[in-house]
């Protein structure tokens, strides 16, 4: 009885995150398919995380005006 009490306080959290995860990128994939937005930003942090669990990331180069100001400041 003991073991099984031990085996359910390891894998319900487990279980418990695999299903938050779930719940996160069905969301995130949800609102991505209201306003097609892969091309920029992910607009809020719940669709950012989707975003990152799935492997899909904006990676823009920063801008120029971005640059010249981080080096005006050196």
């Amino acid at each position: 009885m003991a073991a099984l009490i031990a085996l359910a306080a390891i894998f319900l959290p487990i279980a418990g995150a695999i299903v938050a995860s779930i719940g996160v990128v069905s969301v995130a994939i949800h609102r991505e398919e209201k306003s097609p937005t892969l091309t920029i930003e992910a607009p809020d942090h719940l669709t950012r995380a989707g975003r990152w669990l799935n492997g899909m990331h904006v990676r823009r180069p920063p801008s120029t005006a971005d640059a010249d100001w981080d080096r005006s400041l050196v």
